[in-house]
């Protein structure tokens, strides 16, 4: 009997492990139910004197949940009124407590079950994206104004996280020689498929976030593993070329920088008077934005401009466009980055697919472009540009995120030693946001979108340096810096922190402990890449 409750239990922690892996890129519900499942299974299985015991043993574990317990130590300086926004909190973080112990403290997998595991994770993953890209095609009918909302499940940034780690899966069991894997051609034309297709997925997304660590872990690997070929030509070549790719693109950025402050030629003290209607026009030659090198803020006719788009669209000159912005600005951006003028010839320029492209709030008509990544590069440029000179930074994902750092470093400077504490985060950038009257609207006021910083105003120097040894000694104690899929894993979650505040969400924070905890106790032993 003994026997069958611990095999029932080794099938249930199993199967629900799968389930979590197939839920992380589709869904936050059942991603909790599994965590749930398994924390139930292990409490049910007991055993804890021994669980007890191999805790004692692997010391790796103690530091890494050592990063929770630091937020039930940062209760004791959370203010009376933010305490439950820091219950909250812990329960989003409480998978970075219970997984490790899971997956500590349970008997390693075989490899055939680990390595199903990691694959359904990625069909998972690839499932996810082709349900993103029919909605992005039109074929589910979903309405999007904005291409992160094509991933309905999770936010588009996870997303572009879970895609990354699938590629370089597949690419590790596409190397991984297994004669008793039938059907290996199959296999290797299916992994290269789904390869290609989750980098094209990336640049649908347009995740620049994305693209970067699929870039710089190409070049990391590449360079690596280049130092086992013996020949001295050829590790010469490869070399040159990951040294070569690194300039290419950062050429290309400056071609795109210079293409967006390229001006078309306008004598500014020539304009016309009067639109062909005979209409006054308005022209303010102190505002030098541009869209597509025209300039916004001349040739403008408000008079007809209202007129004639009350007439072609049911979204009035006054209201808001799907993004929430004033559509009549949105209009004005869009007829200057066709070149056309800001009149009633201008709107009739127009066609049906402009002007549902202007409804859904893009304001340049490269926004238009699908399948290509520089819309997204001359949003960036746009951004900063019109942040640098000042502009609202309101509702741009990249000047948003300069104001947040803004408003962290005076936290951080007033909290320096320990922090804010585990319930003040919030709290306080609405206070700092206040503070220094911030143009940031009510609804963009968040926090770092760092979880570095974040960690370091939480709980000041002496817990951001407990959160290094949490995150890193394991590594070391468990000898994991030349495992090959942990460490693949460890720089793509590295990365997207010093972007986001991967660990505050929930999907972040199950997506990094579960694959951190899995990869570091939940194989059995191998030979390492």
């Amino acid at each position: 009997m003994k026997f069958s409750i611990h095999q029932n239990s080794q099938n249930i922690y199993y199967y629900t492990v799968i389930f979590l892996a197939a839920s992380l890129p589709l869904s936050i519900y059942t991603t909790s139910l599994a965590e749930i499942i398994l924390l139930g299974n292990w409490l049910l299985e007991g055993k804890f004197y021994q669980k007890w015991e191999i805790i004692k043993k692997r010391k790796s574990v103690i530091f890494l949940i050592s990063w929770y317990f630091l937020h039930i130590i940062g209760l004791i300086y959370t203010e009376a009124f933010n305490f439950g926004y820091a219950l909250h909190d812990l329960k989003i973080k409480l998978p970075l407590l219970i997984l490790p112990l899971i997956f500590a403290t349970s008997p390693a997998f075989k490899e055939k079950q680990f390595r199903l595991i990691l694959i359904i994770f990625a069909l998972a993953t690839l499932s996810s994206s082709m349900i993103s890209f029919l909605i992005f095609a039109g074929i589910i009918p979903y309405e999007f104004y904005d291409f992160r909302d094509i991933s309905v499940f999770i936010s588009h940034i996870r997303l572009a996280l879970m895609a990354n780690l699938s590629i370089f899966i597949l690419i590790y069991y596409f190397f991984q020689k297994y004669e008793h894997i039938k059907y290996r051609l199959m296999w290797n034309i299916l992994s290269v498929a789904g390869i290609l297709w989750l980098i094209f997925f990336l640049i649908l997304l347009k995740s620049l976030t994305g693209l970067f660590i699929l870039i710089t872990l190409m070049l990391i690997l590449a360079w690596y593993y280049s130092s086992r070929i013996q020949e001295v030509a050829p590790r010469f070549i490869i070399r040159t070329l990951i040294i070569t790719i690194p300039l290419i693109l950062s050429s290309y950025l400056a071609k795109s920088i210079d293409k967006f402050y390229f001006t078309e030629e306008v004598n500014l003290s020539q304009l016309d008077v009067e639109s062909a209607q005979g209409n006054r026009y308005f022209h303010d030659t102190t505002r030098r934005a541009r869209e597509n090198g025209n300039y916004v803020w001349i040739n403008i006719c408000e008079e007809e401009l209202k007129t004639e788009w009350n007439k072609v669209s049911t979204y009035p000159y006054d209201s808001l466009d799907n993004k929430q912005q004033k559509i009549k600005y949105t209009l004005i951006r869009y007829l200057s980055s066709l070149g056309e003028r800001k009149d009633a010839s201008g709107v009739h320029a127009l066609s049906k697919e402009d002007i549902k492209a202007i409804e859904n709030g893009k304001a340049n008509h490269i926004f238009t472009e699908k399948y290509s990544l520089y819309p997204r590069i001359y949003e960036i440029i746009w951004e900063i540009d019109s942040y640098s000179r000042g502009g609202d930074p309101s509702g741009h994902s990249v000047t948003q995120r300069i104001a947040y750092l803004k408003a962290a470093h005076e936290i951080i400077r007033n909290n320096f030693l320990i922090g804010v504490g585990t319930g003040d985060v919030q709290y306080s950038f609405n206070e700092q946001y206040d503070i220094s009257d911030s143009r940031l609207a009510k609804q963009y006021r968040r926090r770092a979108h760092n979880q570095f910083v974040t960690i370091l105003l939480s709980f000041g120097i002496i817990g951001f340096v407990i959160s290094l040894f949490a995150f890193f000694a394991p590594i070391w104690i468990e000898h994991k810096w030349r495992d090959y899929l942990f460490t693949v894993f460890f720089i793509i979650g590295m990365i997207s922190m010093l972007n986001e505040d991967t660990l505050e969400t929930q999907t972040g924070a199950s997506f990094f402990i579960f694959f951190y905890a899995f990869l570091m106790y939940a194989r059995g032993k191998q030979e390492l890449e």
